[in-house]
Formats: C-alpha cells, structure tokens, sequence
C-alpha cells in the first residue's frame, strides 16, 4: 500500500525510526538500515542474488527476455558479462566521451539564454533536466540527441512511458498475484508490447552495423569489443546494454540532479559556497569555455553537494531487494531461512544517524569535509546511491561526469530560485523517486551577460 500511494520512502524510515534496525516489512520481506547488513547482503563478493522482483524489469525482445546487467538476477551471468564489459566503463575509457556531454550542455544552455534573454523566466527545471539528460543519453550512447532539448518538449512520449513503466514495474514487483494478472492478460489479449526505446535502440544498433562509424560513442566501443574479441559479446547483449544504459539512466540522473538544484537553492550558504568555489576556477575560462571535467575532480565542495545531495535524496526509493541464498544466513543476530526477501533501501541507511549524523533530515555538505576522516570514509562506504559491492551501478564513472559538469556549467552560465518557495516538491515514492512541482526563476548570471 505504501508504495501504491507513493510513500514507500518515508513509510519505509518511518517504520525503522519505531522499531530499530532490522524490520519485517511483509510476510518474508526484511528492511535493514545498519553497515552490516549493507555489507552482507550488498556488499561482498558472495552478496546475494537479486529476488523475483527484477524479473518485471526484463524486456521481452523478438520472443525472449533481453538481460542486461541491471536486470540479471543470475550472479554467474551478471558476473561473466560484469566482466567482459567492465573495462568500457572506467574513468580512463569513459574519458573520451566528454565532447558527447558538452555537445548537450551547449544545447542546453543555448535554450535557457533564448528563455532568459529578455530577463528572469520562471521554468519547469523538473522537465528541463529530464530532457537534458534522456538527450545527452543518447549522444553518449548512439551520437545522437533525441531532440528533447530543441523542441523543450517530451517530443516522442518517451519520459512519459518511461514513467508509467516505472511506477508500474515497482507495483507489480510487490504483488506477485498483480503478476499473474498481467500475464494472464497478455496471454489471452497479447498485450504485451515492445518498450518503443527498445525497438529504437535495436534498429540503431543494426543501423550502425549496417553503415559503420568513427563516433566515440558507447555502441561503438561495445561492436569494437565484439571485432577485436568475439567471444567477448554477443549482438543481443549489446542490444541489452545499450538498452539499459538509455532506460535506466535517464531517470536516475535526473533525479540526483534536480535534488542538487532543489536543495542548494532552499540553502543559500550552500549556494554562495559553491558558486565561489566554482567561480575560482572558472576565472580561468572564458564564458563560452566549457571547463574541462578533469579539472572539476579537485572541487572538494562540488563534490561534498553531490554527495549530500545524493544521500538525502535517494534516486531509488524501494528496498533493494536481494534472496538468502541455500542454508540461510545470519544477519544482525537474526537467523532467516533461505528464500527470505532481505534487503536495503537507500533512504533508511542515508538516515542512519550512526553514521550520518545526528541531522539527518538536513541538507549539509559540509557533514562530507567537517567530519572525521573515519567518519567520512564511513560515509562513504554506506552512500547507496549508486548501489554496493559487485552489484554497484557499472554506469557511475559516467553519471559523475554528466552531474559535475551541468552543476558547475549551469551555475557559471545562470542564477537560479525556486518559483514558489514556500510549496514543496512533489516526490513520486515508488521504485525511481522522481520530482516535480519544480519551477524555478531563471536569470542569466550576470558574468555571462557582461
């Protein structure tokens, strides 16, 4: 019920606030919120396998599921291919995407200056950073936005399906009988119909076996791995990958976004010390210079926002959940039986005050460069953002440059407040917790007007 009325997140560290570190959130389902817990079942090598509700996240494609890395719950599979692909996504190989992110970024800051030139221009900034980011996905991926950013609009629906599927995918995954009820629909109505980003990605990725090119893009590194390594990959898991890359991450990445716009504009020393942080450096650039992401990995105040900003707001806001494998295991002093669905949910460990601090609930920064080095390396090792141990989010090394680079671009080049202030946001509280209700007043920052 909770995560049918969208508040599965608060529900969630409501419950472990009442009852402590380990609770029982249903009939074989255990919420957890200590270190311990993350690291036994997330966190090491023999970290448990993900549980039935990841099969709702499988695409059906030409008769059969199409795994990817998220979807997988298989841990020989998931390892195997983790392997064979890992090496396209270090900080090294991702590196020469950069010019993908700054082709977006210049759109991007194009259509907010024809918003802005005539003054302030109250803009939806939920929307605004969903097209950015659906549209730097596929530069990133294919070398080609998908025209969200110069039509300011969801052009194809996607955003808009992607959502529905979303909310949906989390509420099937909690009721298994709501399952068979969708499958027993397909089989008699054939309902079931092809996710349209899936047939795009599968034509795009016959399109560029077909006609061949030099684009520094992922598809291209992942087809370059198959010619060089054939046995490394085959065509249906570089349409599996590519796939997930463009459906998972645009959502994901919007979300920590606009919480970084959300919670620095509500907190204006935080704004003014990041804005004279990124000021510093952007002294050495001229206004229509893009700085450089390697240059941006020394702003230790950037990163303590983006960090805050990703533990307060969690992008996923239901529990990760993971199986006890053949012979059960003891969690907390808790013995569970194998088949027990266990698991973590981001915003409870992020509001864990053992680790965090006894503030919680306040968006502070500084609570990553303030604090004892153990304690910020205790932080760090239980920011579940972007997930733990051999499950953590392969993608990261590229989500990081993207924030970084639309943070520091988007202060230099724009002044931004909340619309309306005293209202809240609106929080979808199901499995990706996206916002909306967030109109901002948008102003050309005046270095770039002079």
């Amino acid at each position: 019920m909770a995560v049918y009325k969208d508040e599965m997140p608060r529900k969630n560290v409501e419950v472990h606030k009442k009852y402590g570190s380990v609770v029982r959130i249903g009939p074989k389902h255990v919420s957890f919120s200590s270190p311990e817990a993350l690291q036994t079942i997330h966190g090491n090598r023999q970290a448990f396998p993900k549980s039935d509700f990841y099969k709702q996240t499988v695409a059906q494609f030409e008769g059969l599921p199409l795994y990817n890395l998220f979807s997988i719950q298989d841990i020989d599979y998931h390892t195997s291919l983790k392997k064979r692909i890992g090496g396209l996504y270090t900080k090294a190989a991702v590196a020469d995407l950069e010019p993908n992110i700054d082709a977006c970024l210049k759109v991007f800051k194009s259509e907010l200056q024809k918003m802005t030139q005539e003054g302030p221009a109250s803009i939806d900034m939920s929307l605004w950073v969903h097209l950015f980011s659906f549209d730097c996905l596929g530069e990133l991926n294919i070398s080609k936005p998908f025209g969200f950013l110069k039509s300011g609009t969801d052009i194809t629906g996607w955003i808009r399906g992607s959502d529905r599927l979303l909310i949906m995918t989390g509420l099937y995954a909690q009721a298994p009988f709501l399952q068979w009820i969708q499958k027993m629909m397909e089989a008699v109505w054939g309902m079931r119909k092809t996710n349209p980003i899936l047939l795009k990605t599968s034509s795009l990725v016959q399109e560029r076996i077909k006609m061949p090119t030099s684009a520094p893009d992922m598809l291209n590194k992942f087809l370059n791995l198959q010619e060089s390594q054939p046995d490394k990959i085959t065509r249906r898991e570089i349409t599996g990958s590519v796939y997930i890359n463009l459906m998972a991450g645009h959502d994901v990445l919007a979300v920590t976004i606009r919480a970084i716009l959300y919670y620095v504009a509500r907190t204006p020393s935080v704004e003014a010390k990041l804005r004279d942080e990124i000021a510093a450096l952007s002294s050495r650039y001229t206004a229509s210079e893009l700085i450089p992401y390697s240059a941006l990995m020394d702003l230790k105040y950037l990163d303590a926002v983006i960090n805050e900003s990703l533990r307060i707001h969690g992008n996923l806001g239901l529990v990760n959940e993971r199986v006890v494998p053949k012979g059960g295991a003891v969690i907390e002093g808790y013995k569970l039986p194998a088949g027990t669905i266990v698991g973590i949910n981001p915003w409870v460990i992020h509001r864990n005050p053992e680790i965090f601090g006894p503030d919680v609930e306040v968006f502070r920064p500084a609570r990553w460069i303030d604090s004892p080095e153990e304690q910020i390396n205790e932080m760090k090792r239980n920011l579940f953002s972007f997930g733990a141990g051999p499950r953590m989010c392969i993608g990261k090394n590229i989500a990081m440059m993207q924030i970084c680079k639309f943070i520091v671009e988007f202060y230099r080049a724009f002044d931004a407040k909340l619309s309306h202030p005293e209202q809240e946001w609106h929080v979808v509280g199901n499995w990706v917790t996206k916002q909306s209700n967030m109109d901002m007043e948008i102003t050309q920052h005046k270095e770039t007007l002079s």
